[in-house]
Order: structure tokens, then C-alpha cells, then sequence
């Protein structure tokens, strides 16, 4: 290449358009959308259910619930057809988080039904044996460990027990004394009560005919019926109830590094200036040319992670504002990012620095559905987050839409840091006006 060469401008950004897709809701209540996407000769598929958390208990007991979902279905007429699936190459796996139990496959789509039946089967019959879940309890105990001493972990936990208290429905992991509790019985009780066709969704998107896949997922599903207890629909949203408004000291003694965990609520993704604050945000710390990185770890070498996202407080999103540093590095972290908030809210992002993030998002949009990995998540969040398939089209016109006076407002307004409270895990001291020790 010529090294005088120009590079030529960056073109406007492709519009994102939905896939042909079908969108039912089965006799049984199940949501099926379904979505063509033949960039390859496969299938993604992807089924959420809500769960209900009272408890820690509850936690635990949906943590064995997931790990012992699949793969240990009644014997029957269909005894091969785990082996199909396996010889196929087609995957099933099952996972927990704090709020939604979810099955994530992908295969041929070839054999999309028999893909389909295993899942159905896996819902409708499972096998909870005594032997299955002490089993499948053990394992998950001896996992447990290690996960509880990450110190990623130890920082989320003291960050929602310290500006919310004990909150049951945010434990993404559950504690060892609640796990090794875990009966059968219990068990058997929660997929009664939770595992509900008429709450949950299943998306899948492929080299698959929409209406033909429904009609696929109907068959397979005919079976799962809404039966037994349920809880209450909530009226509104659920709104975790901020109890503390410092930044606290959390004393881990001989930690060689340091969390801070800083957060303030946001808006929700469909109020009309959340693009503007996305774009806000991406300035401040969304990506690697933002003035957090560029402050706090480049020009000042004091973190090895910083950044500003996004996250789900139950059902209200908070700003989060995050660094990982050395020990002896704890309390100037802490100082740089606080400063960064201020000069955010005082010096609002430039021109430069809007187009810039808003070439980020965009390129990123793209990436995102680019993939038919990337549409069945996609898909999927926008119905966990309460929005439509046809929203996932209109994104990039909001972002097109902003202008940088709505940046500048959403600066101003979300990044003062004396709004954000949060905490500091390690072998820190930080100032006094601010600590709190748990």
C-alpha cells in the first residue's frame, strides 16, 4: 500500500433490517419466534423462562434444577434420540441466572425436530431421580469454590448487599449452605411451579423456513402444558430499593488487588433519551477510545480494567462504573475515576468524540446481526427486556437521530459523581467523607 494513500471515508451505516420471521404464540401459551437467516446450513436456538425468587433457597434450588435439566429425561420410545442429537453435531445446554432459567442449542438444521423433541422431553419428562440431583448437587458443589473466590464475584455481591441489603433476586450464584440443602423434592417442585409454556420464549433463527419451524416447535411442544401453581404477574416493574447512598470499604486483608464497583440508575432501554445516554456513555468508558481508558489506564497506567456499562438491577438499568487495580493503586483509582465523572459532567463529549461513539455503536449494531448467533440473542434480549422484534430495527435510527445536545444533557445530568455510590473491595483505604466499612 502507498503510504500516502488516503483512506477513503467511512460510509454511512447499513440499515438494519429484520429477517422474514414469524411470531406465534402456541395453544399452550409458548411464544415461537422464528427467523431465517441462511448464512449457514444451521440453526440457533434459544428458550428463556422467568423465574421466581423468594429466597436464597430458591436460588439454590433453581441452580439444580438447570444443571440437572437436560440429558436426564425418562426412558421411553425416544431412547436414541440423544444420541442422534449428539451424532449429528448439535448441541443443548442449560443455564441459570438470577431472574431466567435458559436453553441455548445449535445444529444442522437438518435436524431441527429432533433437536426440538429432546428439549420438549427434557421439560415435560425430566428425570429427577434422588440419584440425579444428589448427583448433580455434588458436582455443582464441588464447582462452587472456586467460583465464590473469584474476586469479580465477591465485588457484585458486596455491591448489591451494600446498596441494597440481602436481595435473593439478584444471587446469580448461590451460597454453599443453600446448595448442600437442596432436596429432590424441592426440585421436583420448582419445574412443577416454574417451567411454564406460558411465560416462556423460544427463538430460533437459521437456514429454516419461519412458518415451517413454528409448526415444527408446535409438535414438539403439544405436550408442555401450563398446569400446576404459579405466582402472581407483577403489575409494574421490579425496582431493587437503594438503602445506601456512600461509597463503602469492603475489607478483603492481603488482597493484592482492588475492586471498585460505582453505580447510579439510569434510564430504561425504550425511554426515547436512551440512546443519547449510550452515547454518553461510550465517551465516558463504553470502549477502548474512551476517556476513562484513555485517563485512568493509558496515560496513568492505574488499572488494569476500567470501564462504564450497562447493567440489569432487577428491572431497573444503572450506569455502572467499574476499575480492577492494583492494591497500592486502590485509593487514586478511585480519585482519577471520580474526577473523570466530574470533568464528564462539566466538559460535555465534543463532535469528534460523538461521532466516533456513534460509529462504535453502529459498527457493533452490525456486527451484532451479522450472525445468526447474533440475531438469536438479540431477539431474546429485546423480549427479556420488554421490547418487540421490530425495535431491533429502529436502533440505528435513534442513534442517527441524536443530536449533541442530547449527549451533552445526558452528561450532565448521569455523570455527577457525587450521584454514584458503590463499593471498594480490597486492601484500600479510601477518604473518609466517603467509607463505610461493612
Amino acid at each position: 500500500m502507498n503510504r500516502n494513500s488516503v483512506l477513503p471515508p467511512i460510509g454511512p451505516p447499513v440499515p438494519v433490517a429484520l429477517p422474514p420471521l414469524a411470531d406465534v404464540r402456541l395453544d399452550n401459551g409458548l411464544r415461537v419466534i422464528a427467523a431465517r437467516h441462511a448464512s449457514t446450513p444451521m440453526t440457533e436456538l434459544r428458550l428463556a423462562i422467568p423465574l421466581h425468587v423468594e429466597s436464597f433457597a430458591d436460588a439454590a434450588v433453581q441452580e439444580v434444577l438447570a444443571a440437572s435439566l437436560l440429558g436426564h429425561t425418562a426412558p421411553g420410545e425416544h431412547g436414541r434420540a440423544d444420541d442422534g442429537l449428539a451424532a449429528s453435531g448439535s448441541i443443548l445446554s442449560a443455564s441459570r441466572s438470577a431472574r431466567w432459567l435458559g436453553v441455548a442449542g445449535s445444529g444442522p438444521s437438518s435436524v431441527l425436530p429432533l433437536q426440538l423433541d429432546v428439549l420438549a422431553r427434557s421439560l415435560t419428562r425430566p428425570r429427577f431421580t434422588d440419584e440425579v440431583v444428589r448427583a448433580v448437587t455434588v458436582r455443582a458443589r464441588g464447582q462452587l469454590a472456586a467460583t465464590r473466590a473469584q474476586p469479580q464475584l465477591i465485588a457484585s455481591e458486596a455491591l448489591v448487599e451494600h446498596l441494597y441489603g440481602p436481595l435473593p433476586q439478584m444471587q446469580d450464584v448461590p451460597r454453599e449452605a443453600d446448595l448442600a440443602a437442596v432436596g429432590p423434592e424441592q426440585v421436583r417442585l420448582a419445574h412443577h411451579r416454574c417451567v411454564r409454556p406460558d411465560r416462556a420464549a423460544l427463538i430460533l433463527v437459521g437456514d429454516l423456513d419461519p412458518d415451517r419451524a413454528v409448526e415444527q416447535a408446535a409438535r414438539a411442544f403439544a405436550e408442555w402444558e401450563a398446569v400446576g401453581t404459579t405466582t402472581q404477574e407483577a403489575t409494574g416493574p421490579l425496582l431493587p430499593h437503594l438503602r445506601d447512598r456512600t461509597i463503602a470499604r469492603v475489607p478483603r486483608p492481603g488482597a493484592t488487588q482492588t475492586q471498585i464497583r460505582l453505580v447510579r440508575p439510569g434510564l430504561a432501554r425504550t425511554d426515547p433519551g436512551f440512546a443519547a445516554l449510550t452515547l454518553a456513555n461510550i465517551v465516558f468508558g463504553g470502549y477502548f477510545s474512551s476517556r476513562l481508558v484513555a485517563e485512568v489506564r493509558e496515560r496513568h497506567g492505574l488499572a488494569y480494567r476500567c470501564e462504564s456499562v450497562f447493567r440489569d438491577h432487577l428491572d431497573q438499568l444503572v450506569v455502572a462504573v467499574e476499575a480492577d487495580t492494583a492494591t497500592e493503586h486502590g485509593s487514586r483509582t478511585l480519585d482519577h475515576l471520580r474526577a473523570q465523572l466530574r470533568r464528564m459532567s462539566q466538559e460535555p463529549p465534543t463532535p469528534a468524540e460523538i461521532e466516533a461513539a456513534r460509529r462504535f455503536v453502529t459498527g457493533m449494531t452490525a456486527l451484532a446481526t451479522s450472525s445468526q448467533q447474533g440475531w438469536a440473542g438479540s431477539l431474546m434480549l429485546a423480549l427479556a427486556t420488554g421490547q418487540q422484534p421490530e425495535r431491533i430495527s429502529r436502533i440505528l435510527d435513534d442513534f442517527t437521530a441524536v443530536t449533541e445536545d442530547d449527549v451533552a444533557a445526558a452528561a450532565g445530568r448521569f455523570f455527577d459523581p457525587d450521584d454514584f455510590h458503590g463499593v471498594v473491595l480490597g486492601d484500600t483505604p479510601i477518604p473518609s467523607k466517603t467509607e463505610t466499612v461493612l
